[in-house]
């Protein structure tokens, strides 16, 4: 029997801050900054700090792209129309719950009020399986033999930015 629960039950879900093109231009360094964007990975630009460090999903909150998953890991910043999930179930792979919120979480988009959300309590309600570790890196193994690019390139951190 498999398990079910909500996001906000294994991981903590944060936003980010504003953070303007004045600032990364005022700013610049070589710690990206991820927004609601999808081109060039999401990275908005670079700053000299960051937000972040560690193995981390994050997802776009606010507009047409709301609800993409991306991989994240090493020293990050996120703006304030972009959430980060941070696992704190020791029972959660991190590359399955990524395969998982990129199928469903998409489904839990608002779309209301002419610019479509997935606000961090709206998310927090994702419904996971969790079954066995075992199972899940099972599951991950299958489902990365039928992605077009490498686990690497697929869910990359994205390109690095240069001080």
């Amino acid at each position: 029997m498999v398990e079910w629960k909500k996001l906000g039950d294994i991981a903590n879900l944060v936003r980010g801050k504003v953070i303007s093109k004045d600032y990364i231009r005022d700013y610049e360094g070589e710690y990206p900054v991820y927004s609601s964007q999808t081109a060039n990975d999401g990275i908005f630009g670079c700053i000299d700090s960051y937000m972040f460090d560690g193995d981390f999903l994050t997802w776009t909150t606010d507009g047409a792209y709301a609800g993409t998953i991306f991989r994240r890991k090493g020293n990050v910043n996120i703006t304030n129309v972009c959430g980060l999930i941070d696992i704190t179930s020791q029972n959660i792979n991190l590359d399955f719950l990524y395969y998982w919120l990129s199928l469903t979480a998409k489904e839990y988009v608002l779309e209301g009020m002419g610019n479509p959300k997935l606000m961090s309590n709206v998310a927090s309600t994702i419904v996971i399986p969790i079954p066995s570790l075992s199972e899940q890196t099972r599951i991950v193994g299958i489902l990365d033999t039928f992605t077009s690019t490498s686990r690497s390139e697929e869910r990359r951190v994205g390109k690095e930015c240069r001080s």
